[in-house]
């Protein structure tokens, strides 16, 4: 009974890492950004991207990872 509910409950995790990646906005940073001459710069959004949705939605996308590797490790021991 308890794996059934640890698989629905891993099944709950996969989807909402996959939600959360989906929502996330794509980054030009890397090798572009360092040659557009940006790379150096911040603006008052970089300043405050910490209070920001996309910084809430890589903090749930983290914990629910978390979650789902703990999960996953516990239905494996059972």
């Amino acid at each position: 009974m308890v794996f059934y509910i640890l698989c629905a409950v891993i099944l709950l995790c996969c989807i909402g890492v996959n939600v959360c990646i989906l929502m996330q906005n794509k980054r030009a940073g890397g090798f572009t950004g360092n040659v557009s001459g940006m790379g150096g710069q911040q603006t008052y959004w970089d300043k405050n991207k910490g209070k920001s949705f996309e910084k809430k939605l890589e903090r749930y996308t983290i914990i629910i990872s978390i979650v789902f590797v703990v999960l996953v490790l516990i239905c494996n021991l059972i």
